[in-house]
């Protein structure tokens, strides 16, 4: 019988190599500085990979690269230059302190499978589509209101009323064919959404009317993604596939999405919340039994935080899990106290990042999928 020898994979590990692709890359692309001695011979050589040959070559200095790559890519992701600019150099540290601590504190949560993505129009830009706000002043031009109007409204946060001004004047229909317009067609899938589908395989929550996220999971013959709509149907989760939970509706069949205060007020309860209708029922499920992590939301005075405040209130003293959220840092110190305070009432912690620099959203999940890799990797 022949002696069964271990392949050269087997015998260091080269399984985990791949994955630190992006160090990887970093190497390939000759980014690195090349002070490490192997690294600089590596790099006269002409290798077609040299981090390949580094990491089989000298091991424990290939690691002491990544654990060097590992800080400068978590001071870039969590903003560290950009807090300590804005806030000076000791609030700035403390707040990318926080940074650091809550990343590792949603990376606890990702690992053990208990984190649930709750994905708002923020997300959606990139791919092609406008924000509520800049929609519903498209939603006016087509109906002839005065943009003056309907600044005042977006100003007071009362975007159902724009809703309902319209529907009144044209009919819900006119409304809904708006919607089809703009959010009917297939949009540009940005890297940031590859990337959460790449980490989120159970299930994801959205509260977007596009069909973007189902487009990233390749919804194709014999799909592997279950769709629900939340305005028509809360069929339990099949475990087999990954679930999509379109809260308010999805743009196949926009009349049946919640648009106007009439369908709100029928989803979520017309003089109070009613927390035993469907999408409130479900939103107080994942709210209770797992990790929420808000993306591209903006966590104002919507009905659902209000869903999240009625039941924190109700339940007393009971111990919900740690939510979290990507959310955009105030413009001052005093606001960004004001706004971390808030949020902690609902329980949810925030992750910052710099005003109107969406793209950094992008770096923080990189350095998640990142991390979880590394974790991988050490057991």
């Amino acid at each position: 019988m022949a002696h069964y020898k271990a392949s050269w994979c087997q015998q260091d590990a080269h399984v985990n190599y791949d994955l630190f692709d992006e160090f990887n890359e970093w190497i390939d692309q000759g980014e690195v500085d090349v002070s490490l001695p192997l690294l600089e011979k590596l790099s006269t050589v002409g290798l077609s990979s040299p981090s390949k040959a580094f990491y089989a070559g000298d091991k424990e200095a290939y690691e002491q690269a990544l654990k060097a790559f590992r800080v400068v890519r978590r001071h870039e992701a969590l903003s560290l230059q950009y807090l300590t600019d804005e806030f000076g150099s000791v609030d700035g540290l403390h707040w990318y302190e926080r940074n650091e601590q809550r990343l590792n504190q949603l990376i606890e949560r990702l690992a053990d499978e208990m984190v649930v993505p709750v994905i708002g129009a923020g997300l959606s830009v990139g791919g092609g589509f406008p924000t509520w706000a800049n929609h519903l002043r498209q939603q006016g031009r087509t109906a002839g209101i005065s943009e003056c109007q309907i600044e005042d409204w977006l100003a007071s946060g009362d975007f159902e009323q724009i809703i309902s001004h319209i529907e009144k004047m044209h009919g819900r229909d006119a409304f809904a064919q708006e919607i089809r317009d703009v959010f009917g067609r297939r949009g540009s899938i940005q890297a940031i959404t590859l990337l959460i589908s790449s980490i989120f395989k159970d299930t994801l929550i959205t509260t977007n009317y596009d069909q973007l996220l189902e487009q990233s999971f390749d919804t194709g013959a014999g799909s592997e993604i279950q769709v629900v709509n939340g305005v028509t149907s809360m069929e339990p989760p099949d475990p087999t596939k990954t679930t999509i939970i379109k809260m308010h509706g999805d743009i196949k069949t926009p009349t049946n999405c919640i648009l106007g205060k009439a369908q709100y007020d029928l989803a979520y309860g017309e003089d109070q919340l009613d927390l035993d209708r469907a999408i409130p029922k479900m939103l107080r499920y994942y709210f209770t039994n797992n990790s929420l992590l808000f993306i591209g939301c903006s966590l104002n005075n919507d009905r659902t935080i209000q869903v999240f405040r009625q039941v924190k209130a109700e339940a007393g003293d009971f111990s919900f899990p740690q939510h979290f959220c990507i959310e955009q840092t105030p413009d001052d110190i005093k606001s960004l106290i004001a706004r971390n305070s808030e949020l902690a009432r609902l329980g949810i912690t925030a992750i910052w990042y710099p005003k109107t620099l969406h793209g950094q959203i992008e770096a923080i999940f990189r350095c998640v999928k990142n991390e979880l890799n590394y974790r991988k990797a050490a057991l």
